[in-house]
């Protein structure tokens, strides 16, 4: 069996979204943030593609979109066996995808750079949902899973400047 190489990820591209800054912790997670930028990868070429390939372009779609859905709901059901079970799901459609990808290439659709490039992104996001399935299955066997819903996300500090505004309770709160 060849040995994987581990993949050189230099960044989500999808950080400045107004959408991004309001995602539960999955959003952390270099596989969701892969598959993400291989979905709008996807989207991209599938924009172009003529009126008989329709059907095509749809499925890559689906299948490139379901990879991450399945990803963040699996993150999101807080349940190790539903979080295997859904990272499961993702392979299938990453697999689905790769090979709607292989037609692409055959027929002419997709060449030179833009090739190279989904099929980079295409296995770093499989690498990553391996690495992900192969460390949910060692929690499992380790009893360490963590229900927190964090990918050791830093908490956001609150500041105000008011600190010296005089504040009273309204005389009817009633007392802690």
């Amino acid at each position: 069996m060849a040995s994987q190489t581990k993949p050189e990820y230099h960044g989500y591209k999808g950080k400045n979204t107004q959408t991004y800054k309001k995602l539960y912790g999955y959003k952390n997670l270099l596989v969701w943030q892969a598959a993400d930028d291989l979905t709008a990868q996807i989207h991209t070429l599938t924009r172009r593609f003529g009126a008989g390939y329709y059907a095509h372009a749809s499925q890559m779609l689906g299948s490139a979109s379901s990879a991450k859905a399945n990803i963040a709901e699996g993150y999101c059901r807080n349940a190790l066996g539903d979080y295997i079970r859904f990272c499961e799901i993702a392979r299938g459609s990453l697999g689905e995808l790769g090979s709607q990808i292989q037609d692409c290439e055959r027929w002419g659709l997709i060449k030179n750079d833009e090739l190279t490039d989904i099929l980079k992104t295409f296995s770093n996001t499989t690498y990553f949902l391996e690495q992900l399935i192969k460390s949910l299955h060692e929690k499992r066997k380790e009893g360490t899973w963590d229900r927190t819903l964090g990918v050791g996300e830093e908490k956001e500090a609150y500041q105000t400047d008011t600190l010296s505004l005089e504040f009273e309770l309204p005389e009817d709160f009633p007392p802690l």
